[in-house]
């Protein structure tokens, strides 16, 4: 059997493109193309391929293929192999990658600012002078004020295993930086979950060090992995209902390798199954889009009043689990409430119940207008999650992102709490879904001796310098 050349769409284009220009060229060109006398079109040479993963900090690590020349990159290209369990193919903020590269603002040496903050004047400077720079402020800061003075400025512009981490080794052998506490992304949500669902100190064995019911070593609460929460792939295989507070996997997990492509599988399976998706947004998100019977708007920043009311409707039509609560959770009511505070109405139930600190039942005629969801609706949507076998229930990031943004991920969290629907065959913890990023390359290895954390969002409190010659030393990268 004969082997024929192969030929891909780049190069198609290139050979079709220049036949073309010979046939509308008109004249003794265009003529001759029909009589066999014109010159033969060949396509470019082949360019050099280099395969990689798109470093856009979503969490999808989709398929590059770039195609260089001399040393620089002309186009790229994504996942094509044709698979059908997974088409890695990254999203089109990944794919304009290349423009981030080529793009004529990106520096390409080091730049020193000449004139006043904010004035923009900068002016060229050689490597040598900027490690000679950068050294001095080092040695000088650290001499002078001890390393609590170094902080690297918190940005994921450039977020990669060789970003940001040899960065924090060089400054960790220098003696330590103080730590970037949280992150932009899910600050409150890593603040407040480890007082919910428990930390590696207050759930482990003080002698063993192990998860004093799983028998395994106990971790610290972490929204970037596939331990406290299920992922897309458990409600693809079991879920009859998935209900989603502000998440939207095709605008911010998009790209064949994210979770977005486990979302398209699990529509498919919920909803042959005669299961429905419940999607809670104030807009309709591009997740929603062409279906608009899964969306329910929401007025911003009240899911937690969405959320009270819905367990205020449990409550008091007993559809709660109580021996769940009884047996895996402290605080639902006075049953389990420590002894301190036992008689106090400060339980959960007193707050959803009227009989708490602020004696405000929260019904559904409280919250709708709050949430500008009608009550009827609220009661609807609660009476299809307590009789769903397997709900799945997840938020996305953005109603933490609010004032009084704990409040909301936890109240969201109780959801599957209440009714018991948590750690069993396709339901979730009320987190966003889990979804572990998979690098090509690992991290640098590094230990900061410095203990001293300042959560990002306090960075503004202690960025006055007591003067312009006297100040302490931030990096700042990526940004």
């Amino acid at each position: 059997m004969q082997t024929m050349p192969s030929m891909n769409r780049r190069t198609f284009v290139k050979t079709s493109g220049a036949l073309g220009a010979l046939a509308v060229s008109g004249g003794a060109a265009g003529g001759a193309l029909f009589k066999g006398s014109a010159p033969v079109a060949h396509a470019e040479a082949a360019d050099e391929i280099h395969w990689s993963q798109c470093n856009v900090n979503c969490g999808g690590n989709c398929i590059f293929q770039w195609h260089s020349k001399d040393g620089k990159i002309q186009y790229m290209e994504t996942d094509n192999l044709g698979s059908t369990d997974l088409q890695a193919r990254a999203c089109l903020r990944g794919r304009a990658m290349r423009r981030w590269l080529n793009s004529p603002d990106r520096l390409m040496y080091p730049m020193k600012r000449v004139g006043k903050r904010g004035e923009g004047k900068f002016e060229r400077i050689s490597w040598d002078e900027a490690i000679d720079i950068i050294v001095e402020k080092l040695k000088t800061t650290i001499d002078k004020y001890g390393n609590e003075a170094i902080y690297i400025n918190y940005a994921t512009g450039m977020y990669s295993a060789t970003g940001r981490v040899p960065i924090q080794r060089l400054l960790s052998l220098l003696g330590g930086y103080v730590n970037q506490g949280y992150d932009y992304s899910t600050h409150m949500l890593q603040a407040v979950m480890p007082y919910m669902y428990g930390s590696a100190s207050n759930i482990a064995d003080p002698k063993t060090g192990l998860h004093k019911t799983l028998g395994k070593k106990a971790t610290k609460f972490s929204p970037y992995d596939n331990v406290n929460a299920s992922s897309f792939s458990e409600a693809e295989a079991h879920s009859d209902l998935v209900v989603m507070f502000g998440n939207s996997p095709a605008e911010t997990r998009m790209g064949g390798a994210n979770a977005v492509w486990d979302y398209a599988r699990v529509r498919e399976a919920v909803t042959a199954r005669g299961g429905k998706i419940v999607n809670i947004d104030f807009r309709l998100n591009e997740s929603s889009s062409g279906h608009p019977d899964e969306w329910l708007p929401i007025r911003p920043g009240t899911d937690a009043a969405l959320a009270s009311a819905i367990a205020y409707e449990w409550i008091k039509g007993d559809k709660i689990d109580k021996e769940f609560l009884d047996k895996y959770c402290v605080g639902y009511d006075d049953d389990t409430m420590p002894e301190s505070a036992k008689g106090q109405n400060k339980s959960y139930k007193d707050y959803i119940m009227g009989t708490g600190y602020d004696k405000i039942e929260k019904t559904p005629e409280w919250a709708a207008p709050i949430t500008q969801i009608p009550a009827s609706k609220i009661r609807e949507l609660a009476d299809m999650i307590a009789s769903a076998k397997a709900p799945f229930i997840c938020q996305g990031w953005g109603s933490q992102r609010h004032t009084n943004g704990e409040d909301t991920t936890r109240a969201i969290c109780m959801l599957p709490i209440l009714i018991g629907k948590i750690g069993l065959p396709g339901t979730n913890t009320g987190q966003r879904e889990a979804e572990p990023p998979t690098y090509l390359v690992g991290k640098i290895p590094f230990t900061n001796p410095i203990k001293t954390t300042l959560p990002v969002y306090q960075l503004g409190q202690c960025d006055r310098p007591r003067s312009q010659d006297d100040r302490d030393e931030r990096w700042n990268y990526g940004r």
